[in-house]
């Protein structure tokens, strides 16, 4: 009986581990991000994104929804987004170590309209 309880505790530990990490890669992206031309991206906890100029994002120019899996970032833009509607663009994600700076490589874009396909540099903004 020790042994089956020692053998339930372990896997229970490594569910929560697994949980805890997946949880931390999708909430690493969220949060204010700048880039280096001065554009601010805002990505929330309820998988919705903004894009603007300002950083108190009141006049966004793109929006919509995002997924990402602690590698790969695709935004779907929104159908009544002014830039690329019904859109989505998809980069691959890496970050510094503190979590601070996010490097994001070009991969796709369905808009052909859209000068979205560039490598980033953000630097996350304080909230």
């Amino acid at each position: 009986m020790t042994i089956r309880r020692r053998a339930l505790g372990f896997v229970l530990v490594v569910l929560a581990l697994l949980v805890v990490a997946c949880s931390s890669e999708s909430e690493q992206i969220q949060g204010t991000w700048l880039d280096t031309t001065g554009v601010y991206l805002e990505y929330d906890a309820d998988g919705e994104y903004m894009v603007a100029s300002g950083s108190d994002f009141a006049e966004p120019f793109e929006w919509g929804s995002y997924t990402f899996d602690g590698e790969t970032l695709i935004q779907d833009t929104a159908s009544d987004s002014p830039l690329c509607e019904g859109t989505s663009v998809t980069w691959t994600v890496v970050f510094s170590n503190d979590g601070d700076r996010m490097d994001l490589t070009f991969v796709e874009d369905s808009c052909v309209d859209a000068t979205r396909s560039n490598d980033l540099i953000m630097t996350r903004q304080e909230s």
